[in-house]
């Protein structure tokens, strides 16, 4: 393992290669290689792009955005008396939830595809269509930012969509982690990150990158009292099979030390391993073997601008068991099925885990993680929003809920008059992601 930080209907004109000499077959497609139209039963629409979305005129980057659909009535309640109903359009996972928490439930919406991103990044994404490709060892060449496969033939194209995820040029942002027994019991803390890219994901500037990196990645936190003051630096690598340099400031020790090595089934107080931390899947992609099982139509969270009430206490945003169904909005979509099982000779406390990401921006909405003996063991759920500002879609909250036991693990929430959500592109320098600053951010 590498250190690091922090029924399915196959749809055949998916999976084939795009000709951008074909005007028929490009009509069929969004720029991010979805199928534009809607589905048969007109439930899912064709594809609108960021029709009727208008950016606040005073608008601050970090700041929560109005909900565009605000006014919009729930369709129907998915609940544990009537999941069977609705079980060919939910996951294994998500059927099982409902059936286990009689007390959660799914508000189905009206579906809204309501994404688009800068002209740079879809150009980006266009080009990748005829330069980007894997290697024997599935080391990704001829990327140039954006999506690297917008059409993937195979898993390991699909995972790679994943591991190179776009947040701009830099990113800063507020964030609140709740680990929630089943009884209720609430163990919280809560940090500031900053991120700043290196490598082709960063689109507006280049910057120069002898080192190969990634991006930096640095964090402190202000609560609860005894962790105040913590911080941590880490960077990671183009090369996929290099693994990440972290260091660690600890303020009893008033000093900075190179961070413990920890591989990417490393279990930490959660329920959640560490290669799956903040974003479905960031570990080497040759310690699991991929499929791409196609495509299917599934109620997922969408759109989830009003999902975290302004100053809520804790006990209204977790239940015991369960998050607080009663602001969290799901849509039915088409999503991208992948399935990866552990490779032989490689340790993790999966054996299997499925991911669902949606078709229109791939990335992950639900996935479901099985023990080593194969059973349905947890699941999680991402809360996403399009930022019609900054045209970027980005994760608002995620949950990982063990099936067994009831305990979950929930990011995002805690939200108050200064939180900042997704700040990007506002001009971190380089000189705040050394092991110098993190010492003096540490004092």
């Amino acid at each position: 393992m590498r250190t690091l930080t922090t029924g399915i209907v196959i749809t055949l004109l998916a999976l084939l290669a795009w000709h951008p000499s074909a005007a028929t077959e490009e009509a069929k497609y969004t720029r991010f290689g979805a199928e534009a139209g809607g589905n048969a039963t007109g439930d899912i629409p064709t594809f609108e792009g960021a029709k009727g979305l208008k950016c606040p005129e005073n608008y601050q980057k970090g700041e929560y955005l109005p909900n565009p659909y605000s006014g919009e009535k729930v369709l129907f309640r998915i609940d544990s008396t009537n999941v069977d109903k609705y079980a060919e359009r939910l996951s294994p996972a998500q059927v099982e939830r409902l059936r286990k928490h009689d007390k959660y439930y799914m508000n189905v919406y009206p579906s809204h595809r309501n994404f688009e991103n800068p002209e740079n990044y879809l150009a980006a994404t266009e080009k990748n269509r005829e330069t980007s490709r894997l290697d024997e060892k599935n080391v990704l060449h001829g990327f140039n930012g954006g999506l690297p496969f917008p059409a993937p033939k195979n898993g390991s194209e699909a995972i790679w969509n994943i591991k190179k995820p776009w947040a701009g040029d830099d990113l800063i942002t507020d964030d609140c982690r709740r680990v929630v027994d089943r009884t209720g019991q609430i163990r919280k803390s809560r940090w500031t990150t900053k991120i700043m890219a290196f490598d082709e994901t960063r689109m507006t500037t280049r910057l120069p990158n002898p080192d190969g990196l990634t991006m930096k990645i640095l964090s402190f936190y202000s609560y609860p009292a005894d962790r105040e003051g913590e911080a941590s630096l880490s960077f990671s690598y183009i090369d996929d099979n290099k693994e990440s340099d972290v260091w660690s400031y600890i303020p009893t020790l008033r000093r900075v030390r190179r961070a413990p090595t920890l591989v990417g089934g490393t279990q930490l107080d959660g329920e959640s391993t560490v290669d799956e931390i903040g974003f479905d899947f960031r570990d080497n992609i040759n310690e699991w073997n991929w499929k791409l099982l196609g495509k299917r139509e599934m109620y997922v969270p969408a759109n989830n601008y009003e999902v975290w009430k302004l100053n809520a206490k804790d006990s209204d945003e977790c239940w015991p068991a369960d998050l607080n169904p009663e602001r969290i909005r799901y849509e039915l979509r088409r999503v991208w099925v992948v399935e990866g099982t552990l490779a032989k000779g490689e340790n993790h406390p999966y054996s299997k885990r499925v991911s669902y990401y949606d078709e229109d921006y791939w990335q992950p909405v639900v996935a479901e993680r099985y023990d080593k003996r194969g059973n349905l063991w947890r699941m999680a759920e991402y809360l996403q929003c399009y930022n019609y500002c900054s045209k970027q879609r980005y994760v608002v909250g995620y949950i990982y809920v063990n099936l067994e036991s009831g305990r979950y693990e929930v990011f995002g929430g805690c939200r108050d008059e200064t939180t900042r959500t997704n700040a990007t592109d506002i001009g971190l320098q380089e000189e705040e992601f050394t092991v110098q600053a993190l010492r003096k951010l540490g004092r």
